[in-house]
């Protein structure tokens, strides 16, 4: 008589709850040649395996969950978990990192007694050598030359070694913090030559933008994508086109397709100190803002850049909110802010609101403390890229 699957799992749960442990492992591991495509049947098989001791046998036995499960996050915790066990640090920080990508949480479960022995002591792990890791890639990448101790001082909040507080409540930087810069809001580019030079281009810059309009009420993208993980009532624009970007650049990246539709926009902006990773700005867009919308309150990821608006259409009733301070943005006037400090805006009238949106390096640093913030991040995007389950 052939063993079915669900006679082997009744078997299994046996010899299990009765101690037989040879017996259940054995079990399992019938139970997973019975079905090679059973994610769940090689999760256990590891699980069991790695209690037992077999570390070679649990390795096979979680990356083959992997490979039939690839968007599970705690398959990656588990399996990361059994190769650091093994000595394999440099995959297991991998591993826990790409888990994370799927579930963030995976890295605090261990904090929740709601969670499992065996979920909570994997989760510690994980958190802590992710965390060692990418804090030593960040000073390792941005070295110990004197001029550059800022920005080595520099907090990925994430994943940060170290316990640290922000210095001002109202400023919580998502991605990356350096704590001893200047912190404010609003900044006063009043004596900024590029910022009146910019200014003065305003009436060409809203020229090429009224000629690209079909284009971006055509092919402009969400400035929230789909699915992302905002909080609050800002997630209700996620996906939504009342919130609309179109991008010259994004991502260190030109558009194509749209970057000829603005040489005038681009040239005036030749002389801004525009936050770069690579040859390119980091980003630059035009963002619409729909009748009635609002943005609300929020925090950006890094203050070592500055969030600049050039407004070129702007009805009665639409304001911008940085800290305690309100502003009304002005038509062809440049407003510089810190969009760590929490922030929020409203388009209170019947018409659409659209400004151009750039970034800049935080006034602060020097060039070689920018040529230091762009090690770190270069380096924690390349080892972001090339990870890979093994």
């Amino acid at each position: 008589m052939h063993s079915t699957p669900e006679s082997v799992l009744k078997q299994f749960d046996l010899a299990f709850k009765q101690g037989a442990i040879n017996k259940a492992l054995d079990l399992l591991r019938t139970l997973c040649q019975l079905c090679p495509e059973d994610p769940e049947a090689h999760h256990k098989l590891g699980v069991m395996e790695e209690e037992y001791g077999t570390l070679a046998n649990a390795r096979s036995a979680y990356l083959r969950c992997l490979t039939l499960a690839p968007t599970v996050a705690k398959a990656y915790l588990y399996a990361g978990y059994c190769l650091q066990r093994q000595g394999e640090e440099q995959i297991a920080v991998e591993l826990y990192s790409l888990g994370a990508d799927i579930d963030e949480s995976i890295l605090t479960l261990w904090q929740s007694n709601q969670q499992s022995d065996q979920s909570r002591r994997r989760s510690a792990a994980a958190s802590r050598l992710l965390r060692e890791h990418l804090s030593k890639l960040h000073l390792s990448s941005v070295g110990s030359g004197v001029d550059c101790q800022r920005i080595a001082s520099g907090i990925w909040t994430r994943t940060h070694n170290d316990d640290y507080r922000f210095r001002n409540t109202q400023q919580i930087p998502q991605l990356f913090y350096l704590p001893d810069i200047t912190a404010q809001g609003f900044h006063d580019s009043s004596d900024w030559k590029w910022a009146q030079a910019l200014q003065s281009a305003a009436a060409e810059i809203k020229n090429e933008l009224n000629n690209a309009l079909p284009l971006i009420r055509d092919q402009g993208r969400p400035y929230l994508p789909a699915g992302s993980q905002a909080d609050g009532a800002i997630a209700m624009l996620a996906g939504s086109l009342n919130w609309t970007a179109l991008d010259l650049f994004i991502d260190g990246s030109p558009n194509n397709e749209f970057v000829p539709h603005f040489p005038k926009t681009l040239e005036a902006l030749s002389e801004a100190p525009l936050y770069s990773l690579d040859e390119n700005p980091f980003e630059v867009f035009f963002s619409l803002l729909r009748p009635g919308q609002h943005i609300s309150p929020h925090f950006g990821l890094s203050n070592h850049s500055l969030t600049v608006h050039l407004p070129l259409v702007i009805p009665d009733k639409c304001w911008l909110r940085v800290g305690e301070e309100t502003r009304q943005w002005a038509p062809g006037k440049v407003t510089v802010f810190d969009d760590t400090f929490i922030h929020e805006a409203r388009n209170e009238s019947a018409e659409e609101r659209i400004v151009l949106i750039f970034s800049i390096w935080h006034p602060d640093l020097t060039d070689a403390e920018q040529q230091a913030v762009k090690r770190s991040f270069r380096s924690r995007r390349d080892w972001l890229t090339q990870r890979r389950i093994p």
